[in-house]
């Protein structure tokens, strides 16, 4: 689905909704034309061959997931891939990323995404209703983008706070499965995030160093803004690792306590058997014993020494503070 913005500083903004219509104000050359195409089709694929003359690995990359940030410098524009990150739900545990393919030239702004994007819907919900925001053109939008998309990150890493402390009260209150499931599950979100931080922040250190007829070096500052940004996350990200693993080796050592205290009331109760076990080991032998000839005063005689073997074990364990 491609929707389209076209700004002019005579007539502000106009919204595009077809193909033909990019094409038309595309020739003017001091216009900045943002189209915005959602799970491309065969028409917005001939807008992209025919209209923007993108080059055919281009159009490859945007349309095929490519799973890492890069950009690819094709002289006349720029492809820049980026990842937004998602909770599906308040109550997931994964995060979810979607690709976001960036093609900026002189007077134009290309973003291609298979599934609609919060932070891209936002910006051109205001690049609509507030015109001045295309003014500065590609250089500028390019930046309010990737800006865009980072600044989504913050709200991802703070739900991922909030759950590493709530992780960290249930290791103590119950180490079951259900914990060490969420354990490993944001031990992958924040693999997965760092995997695409890590090759952004090297996106962004270029384009603070980059120097085109659409980025002009006084946007280095802009873009620098954005890669602390980015290498912020990157730090907590670090940060939260470490606190997983920790909570991860807290929740072993929990489970091997519960275990040995377990192990531990297993052996007492064995121990204290053990007496009892003997003695009736004892007398159930096949061999007549002068007690079988008692009644009722050999049966008391058994039951006693059980009874005596049974608060001698007891005392000797408290004796030696084993229980």
């Amino acid at each position: 689905m491609l929707q389209a913005l076209c700004y002019c500083k005579e007539n502000g903004v106009e919204k595009i909704t077809d193909a033909k219509g990019v094409a038309r104000v595309l020739k003017n050359a001091r216009s900045l034309v943002w189209a915005d195409i959602t799970n491309p089709e065969e028409d917005d694929i001939d807008l992209l061959v025919d209209t923007f003359a993108f080059h055919q690995l281009a159009i490859e990359d945007a349309l095929f997931p490519q799973y890492q940030p890069k950009m690819d410098d094709y002289d006349d524009y720029l492809h820049i891939i980026v990842h937004e990150l998602n909770y599906p739900s308040r109550s997931a545990q994964e995060v979810k990323s979607q690709e976001l393919n960036i093609l900026v030239g002189k007077n134009y702004v290309v973003t291609i995404h298979s599934e609609p994007l919060p932070s891209v819907s936002k910006l051109f919900q205001r690049c609509q209703n507030k015109p001045h925001s295309m003014h500065q053109g590609s250089g500028f939008l390019l930046h309010a983008i990737i800006d865009n998309v980072v600044d989504n990150y913050f709200p991802v890493v703070d739900q991922m706070e909030n759950k590493i402390e709530q992780l960290e009260d249930q290791v103590l209150a119950k180490a079951d499965q259900s914990v060490l499931e969420s354990i490993v599950d944001l031990k992958k979100s924040v693999l997965t995030i760092r995997n695409f931080i890590v090759p952004q922040r090297k996106i962004l250190g270029l384009l603070c160093r980059a120097s085109t007829p659409f980025i002009k070096r006084a946007m280095s500052a802009y873009f620098r803004d954005v890669y602390d940004h980015v290498v912020r996350v990157s730090e907590l990200l670090d940060t939260y690792r470490d606190v997983l693993n920790s909570t991860m080796d807290a929740y072993l050592s929990v489970v091997s306590h519960r275990m040995n205290e377990i192990m531990k009331t297993l052996t007492i109760i064995t121990t204290i058997m053990m007496p009892l076990t003997v003695i009736t080991s004892f007398y159930g032998m096949n061999v007549e014993l002068p007690e079988f000839a008692w009644g009722l005063k050999g049966y008391l005689l058994v039951l006693g020494l059980m009874v005596c073997a049974l608060g001698g074990m007891i005392i000797f364990l408290k004796r030696k503070k084993w229980i």
